[in-house]
């Protein structure tokens, strides 16, 4: 008995000591909460945790806790009532905006005291300056994205603007093919500061050129469009020499150019990652060693991929000295295999490391041998997936861990039951948010199955309408009950009446939808989505003529739809938000 009272009280003690050991979120430290806040979205954790208890009310009332705020995608009366409750009353607290352009005509970002990152979405080119030089009055401003929602119409003003920023670090701009592309002039006064720029959109060399003269201290460059300008002159002085990371996606431009690019800026260069078309001379090994060996001392990672035609002069030896002691010595490896895309066959020539590019393309293979680097368990880090071709990924090895956009194209789903099974073994489908898919011709039976292994699927954009045809009432509920797109785009001609109620009925929880429709329908399909779609708060109506904005807004208005409305014109679109 005796040994039973001490075996229950030993137990006892142990148990204590086990529950002393399990610690509550609340018993944390405000310090490490605010560190743990700091990981998500402000509005995420305010309605979460700001009426939880006194503690955490006064957390966020009187707190020095700095906030990061995304708003880019949200309906106009949640942003309004953000705007009242929480943006006005933190305002000098947010170090950190990702908006959209709407967001402008609430706030002046001047008054954003402690702002340190700006993201904006959709801004018009001619609005980009006046923004900029809000921007310059804030003392610790230093990283800018922009994403432009046309051409830049005064690009030299606009890049001479963020040049004015006196402690700006990282620099971001997206925008459309468009414009004159006049260099600017050679720089008379530079932006010391700026260490990273990236440009996705369409830059000539000469104009890259005269855009490098102002900035001395750049350590990283990116450019996804960059074109030739047969330049024959490069003024060394006048760019940056300490360049230790470019990343360039090449358009009509020749080795012999690139080379004098090259060889003025790359002698600190550490990282090259160049991705050409169609240009053999990019597949001369050697000019790249001349090239590496004369002008770049300190490079440890050169990243190569060359996609191109496939035709009766291509010499199969080109590739082949890729594979010499000069390039296995320094552990740059090369893979490549053959594709057929539409009537042509192509070249596929990449370097096998993991530092690849963001996004990945694999390619259904012209010939059965596989390639080398997909034999190795090897990994990559891409994010976004392209899968073209029908893929028969049990002969694939390689992973990708990090994908969470995944786009298909031309696969034959519907004549493979077992396809996405198959990219399973290399994708991991449950971290799937943003799914493509372009001429894929398959029924409302196939999409259910794809839905089905996508549980958390958010975005979905289709090249085509499907087959509308519901003779299963049970599919469309098990579509319409699992699924959590909020998000969905329609990359066809024309959606007639019976495709939209069709597609209110399959995602319940729409927020943003994007559609082309028939002029002739427009009252009956709009009227539909903004009575039937409760979620909904964010159209975007493709190929419809700028003169029937009116034509919208007297029938909201006569048949009082909706209130507090936006509505312009973007892209060749309609887009109204409301």
């Amino acid at each position: 008995m005796k040994r039973r009272q001490e075996a229950k009280i030993v137990k006892q003690n142990i148990d204590n000591k086990k529950k002393l050991l399990i610690t509550k979120f609340e018993d944390l430290s405000n310090e490490l909460i605010y560190e743990i806040f700091d990981y998500f979205d402000y509005f995420f954790i305010y309605e979460i945790f700001s009426k939880l208890n006194i503690r955490f009310q006064s957390l966020f009332i009187n707190s020095s806790l700095l906030l990061k705020i995304n708003l880019s995608l949200i309906s106009k009366s949640i942003f309004q009532n953000h705007y009242k409750s929480m943006i006005n009353t933190n305002i000098k607290r947010i170090i950190s905006l990702n908006i959209t352009k709407y967001f402008l005509d609430y706030f002046s970002i001047n008054l954003f005291l402690s702002l340190q990152s700006l993201i904006i979405y959709e801004i018009h080119s001619d609005k980009i300056c006046l923004l900029i030089n809000h921007l310059d009055c804030l003392p610790n401003f230093s990283s800018l994205s922009i994403y432009s929602s046309d051409y830049f119409q005064n690009e030299n003003s606009i890049y001479l603007s963020i040049f004015h920023l006196s402690k700006l670090k990282f620099c971001k701009l997206t925008f459309p093919s468009g414009g004159q592309r006049i260099p600017l002039p050679l720089a008379t006064n530079q932006c010391q500061t700026l260490k990273c720029l990236i440009l996705n959109g369409h830059v000539r060399l000469d104009q890259l050129i005269s855009i490098l003269s102002y900035l001395p201290k750049l350590d990283h460059l990116s450019c996804e469009y960059l074109y030739g300008s047969e330049c024959t002159e490069i003024d060394i002085v006048s760019i940056p020499v300490n360049l230790i990371s470019i990343c360039l996606t090449l358009y009509c431009i020749s080795f012999n150019e690139l080379k004098l690019f090259l060889s003025k800026i790359s002698f600190q260069l550490k990282k090259l990652r160049i991705k050409k078309f169609n240009d053999e001379n990019f597949l001369n090994v050697k000019q790249w060693e001349e090239l590496i060996l004369n002008y770049m001392p300190c490079l440890c990672i050169f990243d190569l991929q060359y996609i191109g035609l496939i035709d009766d002069n291509f010499r199969q030896n080109l590739i082949e000295q890729f594979y010499s002691k000069f390039w296995i010595e320094r552990k740059w490896l090369f893979d490549y295999y053959y594709y057929k895309n539409e009537n042509s066959y192509y070249l596929n020539f990449f370097s096998t490391v993991p530092y690849r590019y963001n996004h990945f393309i694999l390619y259904e293979q012209i010939n059965n041998d596989i390639c080398k680097s997909y034999q190795n368990n090897s990994i990559n880090f891409a994010r976004h997936l392209t899968i073209e071709g029908h893929l028969k990924t049990d002969k694939y090895s390689i992973q990708f861990p990090r994908v969470t956009k995944l786009t298909l194209k031309n696969n034959s789903i519907e004549k493979n039951s077992l396809f996405f099974n198959d990219i399973n073994s290399i994708i991991p489908l449950i971290q799937i948010i943003d799914l493509d898919i372009k001429d894929n011709h398959f029924s409302i039976i196939e999409l259910t199955k794809i839905l089905s292994l996508l549980p958390n699927l958010q975005s979905l954009t289709l090249s085509n309408i499907l087959s509308f045809q519901f003779k299963r009432i049970e599919t469309t509920k098990l579509i319409s009950q699992n699924n959590k797109i909020t998000k969905l785009i329609i990359d066809d001609d024309e959606c007639q009446m019976k495709h939209i109620h069709c597609l209110i009925h399959l995602f319940p929880h729409l927020q943003y939808l994007e559609i082309g429709i028939d002029e002739n329908n427009l009252e009956e399909i709009l009227r539909y989505l903004l009575l039937k779609s409760k979620s909904l708060f964010a159209l975007f109506l493709l190929n419809l003529n700028y003169k029937i904005i009116e034509k919208i807004q007297g029938l909201i208005k006569n048949e009082n739809l909706i209130h507090d409305y936006t509505i312009e014109r973007i892209h060749g679109g309609l887009y109204l938000w409301w």
